[in-house]
């Protein structure tokens, strides 16, 4: 076997499987973080706060919102303005964010804005629990049945039990601010939404603003009676506004609760721990497929995953890494895309409707695909590579050093010219330590034959170096595969 003439293509696979890790970090880049901005600070003149919740209700969102109630409130702030566009999210998270509307020591003025902006689902109930909410004209508010992650129906009796607390909670809230409380219990039962109009002229919403200084001049002046029970009058008229904005560990962590994010830092980690295990030494596959392994770990305990999903494509890499080392003709690496399919469809998409929204299946089918299509590539080449008829290369290798990287006993594995070999030791040795010399005496298949030491002088009879012992071993050096 001449192994210079299939190290060229296994390097080719490995500088083409690293090339996906690129290519997948821009997916990551392309599912977009929050940006940070520096916005002016306030005036020594009164100021109202504005904070923006323009993404899925989640862990990272009520944490944020939660810090600028607190923030509002330290800073002097006439006001809070929470700015809301979002199609919903988890009900922990949502529960969260009106407990601190609810409770908060400055006045929270919720705004749907800009014109075609919603506040749906988990949304609505964030917009109504603060004293004021404001809509901008072509914005809707409601449609906030519970539903499963998934957007299937959720199972009869559970479903009751949700309707009815999320019921009372909206009711509640809307008695306690004098606004209409049957036409919002109708976004819960019926899933009903309204639009700015319609919300207005019934009384779901107290006012309505074409922009934000509008909004100011609508709101200056009205008395607000906050949890403790005092009462205070906006003074809001030419007031600055002070955009709050999410800290680095916020974004980031926002970034990493998205379920297709968190789904692509797997793949990530899988390929580079898979390109790590195939080709030991490669150093950067390990490091970017580890570093990527802990992203995913932390986002994914925030998303209340189903962990038996997690054992599936853990599965995955399992038998990935067997078929580069059995000889299964592929059967390995379409077990391993089915696991990781099926346990990635787990993992992300629960049944609870507390949970947020699931991973796009569209990804998992394509990352699999691909995983499925490197494994295979990689595996088809190897195997073409070193079953190529090569006698020449064959008593080349004769009399060549190895080093064990495995102890033999009496089989292990070796390294030699840089490639990992399954290796046995010839009579009468039995045993070798890791990390030791070795002599190749014989090649069959793709096993290596080898005795301790270093290789002898050059001679231009290899057979006449094997030990009286193994003589009977030097009939294979004449095979190949």
């Amino acid at each position: 076997m001449n192994t210079s003439q299939h190290r060229p293509a296994r390097k080719g696979v490995r500088a083409w499987a690293l090339g996906l890790i690129p290519v997948i970090m821009a997916l990551l880049a392309w599912a977009g973080i929050t940006h940070l901005s520096a916005q002016p600070a306030w005036a020594a003149s009164s100021h109202v706060d504005v904070a923006n919740l323009n993404s899925d209700i989640n862990p990272s969102a009520a944490r944020f919102l939660q810090e600028a109630i607190a923030t509002a409130a330290s800073d002097g702030a006439q006001a809070l303005i929470i700015v809301i566009d979002t199609p919903g999210g988890d009900l922990d998270s949502m529960k969260q964010i009106t407990q601190a509307e609810l409770t908060s020591a400055v006045p929270i003025i919720t705004y749907v804005y800009p014109p075609g902006a919603r506040a749906a689902s988990a949304g609505a109930f964030v917009a109504l629990s603060a004293p004021i909410a404001a809509m901008a004209p072509t914005t809707r508010i409601g449609a906030a049945s519970p539903v499963s992650s998934t957007g299937s129906n959720l199972d009869s009796t559970l479903l009751k039990k949700i309707e009815n607390d999320l019921v009372a909670q909206i009711t509640g809230t809307q008695n306690r601010y004098g606004r209409n409380a049957a036409l919002a219990a109708r976004m819960v039962t019926d899933a009903a939404s309204y639009d700015d109009q319609t919300a207005l002229r019934e009384h779901i919403v107290d006012l309505g603003a074409r922009s934000l200084p509008e909004l100011l001049q609508s709101v200056d002046g009205r008395s607000i009676t906050l949890a403790s029970g005092h009462s205070l009058v906006l003074h809001t008229a030419g007031a600055t506004l002070t955009t709050l904005n999410p800290g680095l560990f916020e974004a980031l962590y926002g970034f990493l609760l998205n379920p297709n994010v968190v789904f692509l830092l797997f793949i990530v980690a899988l390929i580079g721990i898979y390109l790590e295990i195939s080709h030991p030494g490669a150093i950067v596959p390990g490091v970017v497929g580890g570093i990527s392994l802990l992203l995913f770990l932390l986002g994914a305990g925030s998303l209340s995953p189903n962990w038996t999903g997690l054992l599936l494509m853990g599965l995955a890499l399992v038998l990935l890494v067997l078929d580069v080392r059995l000889p299964s003709h592929g059967i390995l690496t379409v077990g391993a895309v089915i696991s990781l399919v099926v346990g990635s469809l787990l993992f992300f998409n629960s049944d609870q409707a507390e949970h947020g929204p699931g991973v796009n299946p569209w990804i998992v089918y394509l990352m699999a695909a691909v995983v499925g299509l490197l494994s295979l590539l990689l595996v088809s080449i190897v195997v073409r590579a070193q079953r190529q008829r090569r006698p020449s290369g064959i008593e080349s290798m004769i009399g060549s050093r190895a080093v064990t990287i495995t102890p033999l006993t009496p089989s292990g594995r070796v390294k030699y010219c840089g490639e990992d070999w399954a290796a046995s030791l010839v009579e009468p040795y039995t045993s070798l330590d890791e990390g030791c010399e070795v002599t190749i005496v014989a090649v069959e298949g793709l096993r290596l034959y080898v005795r301790p030491g270093q290789p002898p002088a050059p001679s231009s009879d290899h057979r006449s170096t094997i030990p009286p012992s193994e003589k009977e071993d030097s009939q294979w050096e004449t095979l190949s595969l």
